[in-house]
C-alpha cells in the first residue's frame, strides 16, 4: 500500500461504513484486529486491520473472519470496553499518507458521549493501531514503542499522540504546477529514474515510479543524468499526467497477475487504484476495497501455501539427510562384514600351523593352502595361545557375518526409504494447490504412525516377565493412553483427499494420484483392462485411464502419458521423457514394500513431452 491507494481507499470506506456501529471486536492473532460493523441498512461489514510489520494491510469483507484468540489479548479487551456499540462518524486519511483515521463516538462508564479516534498506521516495520481521545492522548496501542526504539515518537498509554513524520516530498497538486527544469533541478542525477519519482512525489511507491518510466518508454534503472532533454520532457509529462488522473479521481482498481487466467501457478503480484501498464494480466474491479480484499486473501493464501511447502520441504530434506547417514553406516557395516571369510581363514590357518607358531609372537605369515604360493599375514595377541588367537578370529568372523547379514537387510530398507522420500520431495516440488500439500503431509503422518507402532511387552499382556516396577507400570500406562489417543485421532482423521481427475479430449477419464497412498488406491480400484502410466526410472505420479470396456484411442494414450510426465521428476521442463504404460492386469504391488512400489510387465514405452493439465477439462 502507498499513499495514493490510501487517498483513493479512504472515501470508499467512508461511504460504506459511515454511521455504522461497532458490534464485535476480535483479534485472530497478535497483529490482526477485526471490527464487526453493523450498518444502517442492516448489513454487516468486517473491517480487518493488520499491523504485521512485514505485510500490513486493511481489508473490508462481507465474510465472517476466523474465530478470535481465546483468551483475547489485552488490546482487544480494552477496545471492547471503550468501543462496544460505538458509532463510526467518519473515515479519513491524511493526503498522501498511509494512515487511516476512524472517528468514533462512544459512551463512557457514566453514559456520556466521548469522541475517540482509532488510527491505523499502515507502514511496513512501524505498522500500528492506536486509540486516542479527543485531546490526542494515547489510550492504548497494539504495539508499544518506547524511547529505546524511537526517542522522538513514543507510542505509550497516557503519552500525547504524535503523527508520523512528514515525507518532505512534493505533493501531487504541486507537481502539476512545476516545470521540467524545476522538477529535475533538485534531484540527484545519479538516481535511477524510477526511484527519483518515488523520492520526489508524496504518496508514490516504487511501483508508481516504475510505471511513470514505463509510460515514458524509459528503463526505470537508468540514472537521470543519462537521459537527454527529450527523454526528460517525456518522463516529466507522464509524471504530470499520472498526477492529473489522481487529482481527478480517475481510478481503475485492478489486481495484476504474473500469468493469464487459467494458469495453474498464476500468482497476484500487485494491486492498485491507478492502471499499471507495466503488467499484462489484470482483473479489474468497481471498487478498490473489493480488489484489496481479494488481493489480500489471495496473498495470504499464497503465503500460507509457501510456508507449508517450505516446512514440508525442510522436514523431507532432514529425513533424507538422516536416511543417507544411515545408508552410509550400513554400507560401512556391509564392507566390514565382507571381511568375515578372511577372519575365518586366518583362524583355520592358525589351527593348521599351530605347532609352527612360536609363543609370544605378535604376527606371523602363513601359507594359504587354498591358494598355493600365497601368504596370509595374521596378527596375534602375544598374551594368548595360538588356539585362543584362532578362537578370537572365529568369533570375529561370526560377528562380522551377523553384521553383514543385518546390514544387507537394513541397507535395502535404507535405499527403499530414500527412494520413497525423494518421490515425496518431487511431488512437493511440483505441488500447485493446498490439496497437494495435504496429500504429502498425510503420507508423512501415515509413515510416522506406522513407525510409532511397537509390539507390546510380555508384561503388558499378562505374560511372564520381569516384576512390574512402579516405573514400568507408569510407562505402560502412558503408552496405553497414547495408543488410545492415536486410535481416537485416527478414527476422527482428516477427510480423505480425492485424486486429480481430468477428461481427455476424447471423453475418457484420467486419474492421477497426489501421493503414493493414492497411487495404490487408484490401482486397487482400477479395472483390469484400464491402462496404467508412469514415467520411466523416475519418481512420479501414477496415471490411470478408465477404458470403459473399450479400446483406448491413441490421442488419449498420448495425453495420459503427457500427464504422467508432468507430475514426475522430469515434469515442466519441456523436455521429452520416456513413459511406460500397460494394462492394469500387468501391474503388481510389490509385497511388503512402501506405497507406490509396483512391478509391471508387457509394457510399451512412449517418448513424450510433459502435458500441462490445464489444456484438459478437470473435475
Amino acid at each position: 500500500m502507498d499513499g495514493i491507494i490510501a487517498y483513493a481507499l479512504a472515501p470508499e470506506l467512508n461511504d460504506m461504513l459511515q454511521g455504522s456501529f461497532v458490534e464485535r471486536i476480535a483479534m485472530e492473532d497478535r497483529h490482526r484486529l477485526t471490527l464487526t460493523l453493523f450498518s444502517s441498512d442492516r448489513r454487516k461489514h468486517y473491517l480487518t486491520l493488520s499491523a504485521n510489520p512485514t505485510t500490513p494491510y486493511l481489508a473490508l469483507s462481507p465474510q465472517s473472519p476466523p474465530r478470535g484468540m481465546n483468551p483475547p489479548p489485552a488490546f482487544a479487551m480494552y477496545l471492547r470496553k471503550h468501543l462496544r456499540r460505538a458509532k463510526l462518524l467518519k473515515v479519513t486519511s491524511p493526503d498522501w499518507e498511509r494512515v487511516f483515521v476512524f472517528q468514533l463516538i462512544a459512551l463512557d462508564e457514566l453514559g456520556d458521549e466521548r469522541e475517540l479516534q482509532l488510527i491505523f498506521e499502515c507502514m511496513p516495520r512501524t505498522a500500528n493501531i492506536v486509540l486516542i481521545n479527543r485531546d490526542a492522548v494515547i489510550m492504548a496501542a497494539i504495539r508499544h514503542v518506547d524511547h529505546r526504539v524511537n526517542r522522538v515518537r513514543e507510542i505509550l498509554p497516557a503519552h500525547p499522540y504524535v503523527p508520523p513524520p512528514p515525507q518532505n516530498r512534493k505533493t501531487v497538486p504541486e507537481i502539476l504546477q512545476m516545470t521540467t527544469e524545476s522538477f529535475f533541478s533538485d534531484l540527484d542525477q545519479n538516481t535511477p529514474s524510477g526511484w527519483a519519482v518515488t523520492r520526489s512525489i508524496g504518496g508514490f511507491s516504487p511501483l508508481l515510479g516504475d510505471e511513470v518510466a514505463k509510460r515514458a518508454g524509459i528503463d526505470a534503472a537508468i540514472p537521470l543524468g543519462a537521459l537527454d532533454r527529450d527523454a526528460q520532457g517525456a518522463f516529466f509529462r507522464e509524471a504530470q499526467a499520472l498526477c492529473q488522473s489522481i487529482v481527478a479521481n480517475d481510478f481503475r482498481p485492478a489486481i495484476y497477475y504474473d500469468a493469464p487466467e487459467g494458469e495453474a501457478r498464476r500468482r497476484p503480484i500487485a494491486v492498485h487504484a491507478v492502471p499499471l501498464t507495466q503488467f499484462h494480466h489484470a482483473r479489474y474491479f468497481d471498487t478498490l476495497y473489493e480488489a484489496f480484499f481479494i488481493y489480500n486473501t489471495a496473498t495470504a493464501t499464497l503465503e500460507h501455501f509457501l510456508r507449508g511447502q517450505q516446512a514440508l520441504q525442510k522436514k523431507l530434506s532432514d529425513r533424507i539427510k538422516h536416511a543417507r547417514k544411515k545408508r552410509k553406516l550400513h554400507e560401512d557395516d556391509l564392507a566390514e562384514g565382507e571381511e568375515a571369510e578372511l577372519d575365518r581363514l586366518k583362524g583355520e590357518l592358525i589351527l593348521a600351523y599351530i605347532h609352527a607358531i612360536p609363543a609370544g609372537a605378535e604376527q606371523i605369515a602363513l601359507d594359504n593352502y587354498y591358494a598355493p604360493g600365497e601368504k596370509v599375514i595374521c596378527a596375534l595377541d602375544p598374551t594368548r595361545t595360538a588356539a585362543e588367537n584362532a578362537n578370537r578370529y572365529f568369533a570375529k568372523s561370526k560377528r562380522k557375518k551377523r553384521k553383514w547379514e543385518a546390514a544387507q537387510s537394513l541397507l535395502a530398507d535404507d535405499l527403499d526409504r530414500l527412494a520413497w522420500l525423494e518421490s515425496l520431495l518431487t511431488t512437493l516440488r511440483f505441488a500447485d494447490t493446498q490439496e497437494d500439500l495435504d496429500a504429502v503431509r498425510q503420507e508423512l503422518e501415515s509413515d510416522d504412525r506406522q513407525a510409532n507402532v511397537k509390539v507390546d511387552s510380555p508384561g503388558s499382556q499378562g505374560m511372564p516377565g520381569r516384576p512390574a516396577s512402579k516405573k514400568r507400570r507408569q510407562q505402560q500406562s502412558f503408552m496405553q493412553n497414547k495408543k488410545a489417543g492415536a486410535k481416537k485421532d485416527a478414527g476422527r482423521g482428516d477427510k480423505p483427499l480425492s485424486p486429480r481427475k481430468f477428461r481427455s479430449s476424447e471423453g475418457y477419464t484420467l486419474a492421477s494420484g497426489r501421493n503414493n497412498l493414492q497411487n495404490d488406491q487408484l490401482l486397487r480400484k482400477a479395472a483390469r483392462a484400464d491402462l496404467w502410466f508412469h514415467v520411466k526410472d523416475q519418481p512420479g505420479s501414477h496415471v490411470l485411464v478408465a477404458s470403459q470396456g473399450q479400446e483406448i484411442p491413441e490421442q488419449t494414450i498420448l495425453e495420459a502419458a503427457g500427464i504422467a510426465a508432468w507430475y514426475s521428476g522430469a515434469g515442466r521442463t519441456g523436455v521429452a521423457v520416456e513413459v511406460d504404460y500397460c494394462a492394469v492386469r500387468d501391474v503388481k504391488k510389490i509385497p511388503a514394500s512402501r506405497p507406490g512400489n509396483v512391478s509391471y510387465k508387457n509394457y510399451k514405452t512412449l517418448y513424450v513431452k510433459p502435458l500441462d493439465p490445464k489444456v484438459l477439462e478437470s473435475f
